[in-house]
């Protein structure tokens, strides 16, 4: 019975100590939600204002909304691997444009869908000559670098200092931008779809994480009461049975 107490004492501590923890992963994915909503909702701003060459992105400006005025490097465009837009595979075009301050931002401009296999390289059409203004969202850098073995101008992640290394492009603001607007127009390619601001921090979402805290307390509560429970039973069970009786011994005979 001590052993099966102690027994119930670790369990409950350990599943107490992981709905703490859970709780704690609530308010983190709460915190984040609304930072990223936060971000979403606030007024355009000019990139040099929110993003800085060689600086590190903090998560808080995803999906900021930012203004950059420049012109296309059109032979620098590149085509991004396995995407998916409106239940279509296909690739991201994406192009880097040299800003008015001399820092490159790279613009992911759309989605063209696959016209055959992985290797085969759709046709899209370029973007607009001249000076262009656009209005982008925020999204942090894509890590693993572009891809080895890949068809020309195809390429794995959109990893923005890989792709400022591939183009010599020197200054590059370290994050890229989904295209919302563009003047002059940019057309010809499948806009990028608004993401999803339900849980913008990706995972599990904050209600799961709740209901996580709710299990594991219940999980600590059975744990603990169990032995308590067992050890009530069995003493019912002891008091319930019937006292023992001596064997009558023998009468002596003469």
């Amino acid at each position: 019975m001590f052993a099966l107490v102690l027994l119930g004492l670790v369990l409950g501590g350990l599943c107490g100590a992981a709905g703490v923890w859970q709780w704690q992963r609530f308010g983190e994915k709460q915190s984040a939600n609304d930072e990223l909503r936060t971000a979403a909702e606030r007024p355009s701003a000019p990139v040099g204002d929110v993003l800085r060459p060689g600086q590190e992105v903090e998560d808080t400006v995803r999906f900021r909304t930012v203004t950059a005025t420049g012109t296309y490097d059109r032979a620098g465009q590149v085509l991004v691997r396995q995407r998916g837009v409106a239940s279509k595979v296909g690739f991201l075009v994406v192009a880097p444009l040299r800003t008015a301050s001399g820092t490159t931002l790279f613009v992911s401009r759309g989605f063209v869908a696959a016209t055959g296999d992985a290797t085969e390289s759709p046709d899209f059409p370029d973007p607009p000559a001249g000076q262009v203004t656009v209005t982008g969202r925020v999204l942090p850098s894509e890590t693993g670098g572009l891809g080895t073995g890949l068809p020309a101008g195809q390429v794995a992640q959109i990893d923005v200092p890989a792709l400022a290394a591939r183009d010599a492009a020197g200054p590059v603001y370290p994050a890229f931008v989904e295209l919302i607007s563009s003047a002059p127009a940019d057309t010809g390619l499948v806009p990028l779809p608004t993401p999803d601001l339900g849980n913008p921090a990706g995972g599990a979402v904050t209600g799961q994480h709740l209901a996580y805290v709710v299990q594991w307390f219940l999980f600590s509560a059975f744990a603990l009461a169990g032995p308590v429970i067992l050890l009530m039973l069995d003493r019912r069970a002891r008091r319930r049975e019937p006292a023992p009786t001596r064997e009558r011994e023998p009468a002596a005979t003469t």
